[in-house]
């Protein structure tokens, strides 16, 4: 049970980004930015808490913000010839520089930031982030499955001209879908970023990447991602143990943290595979 938990408690933030991929996905819009949105949202929560005092205002903050960069790009995209895939590109690059500079503005270093009034019990912050994470994702699935809206949004790419014939504007929803995917993965930074008691750069370390191999390997379908991010996880807890045995300490501890990742690309190499036959 305990290392249940400990898998599932590990795999929300991959989760969260991962369902932030899967509405854009929806929505006809691949979100490259969810790496740049993971770092931006555990920054602006590592700043936020330290001046309010307030880890839940810190958090309510940043993921606000996020989202709102997130969307007034969309709404750029839209309204401009500008391809998105490489304006999305361009966003993770926008964050990171973002990041550095006001890291520099308001702390004095573009290195690790810690702050005591940015520490928290590990065990109850990491239990509070699992349960509001599972919350959220609950939600999620109900307004995916139990809402019209919801089913808007499923065939927003696959039956553009079923929702314009009756109204229903497809660019609001690719709008709304990028600022939804932010707030998800915004939500997955702040998770790092609290858990972590610090905020490290490039703290997501590749989960925007592994987020979005989450969702082509869940074959864009909401338990798809939920099984895939399990699987990631459960690798990476794999991965994270694997030296406590003695025939394991002799190799690299890079290569064993690499796992996940070469786990991804094997079940998206077979599943492609698989497709063509």
């Amino acid at each position: 049970m305990n290392i249940f938990y400990q898998i599932i408690s590990l795999s929300v933030p991959l989760l969260l980004a991962g369902l932030g991929g899967l509405i854009s996905e929806f929505a006809g819009r691949m979100a490259i930015f969810l790496e740049g949105a993971i770092n931006l949202g555990a920054f602006f929560c590592f700043l936020f808490t330290v001046k309010t005092g307030n880890a839940f205002l810190g958090y309510f903050t940043a993921v606000i913000l996020c989202t709102l960069i997130f969307y007034f790009s969309a709404l750029f995209i839209e309204n401009s010839n500008i391809n998105p895939f490489i304006f999305s590109l361009g966003l993770n690059l926008f964050c990171t520089g973002a990041i550095s500079f006001m890291s520099a503005v308001f702390f004095g270093t573009r290195g690790v930031l810690t702050n005591s009034a940015f520490y928290f019990d590990s065990a109850k912050i990491r239990l509070i982030t699992t349960i509001f994470a599972l919350i959220i994702t609950f939600l999620f699935f109900l307004f995916i499955f139990c809402t019209k809206k919801g089913l808007y949004l499923r065939i927003c790419a696959s039956d553009r001209d079923f929702l314009e014939d009756r109204e229903i504007s497809t660019k609001k929803i690719r709008i709304l879908s990028w600022g939804a995917a932010a707030f998800f993965a915004g939500s997955a930074g702040c998770i790092f970023s609290l858990r972590l008691n610090s905020f490290v750069p490039g703290i997501s370390s590749g989960t925007g990447w592994l987020a979005l191999a989450a969702v082509f390997l869940g074959k864009k379908k909401p338990f798809g991602v939920l099984l895939s991010a399990i699987i990631f996880s459960a690798a990476q807890y794999l991965a994270s143990n694997l030296q406590n045995f003695t025939e394991f300490k002799a190799v690299s501890a890079s290569v064993l943290l690499s796992l996940p990742y070469f786990i991804a690309l094997f079940f998206i190499m077979t599943t492609n595979f698989k497709g063509r036959d």
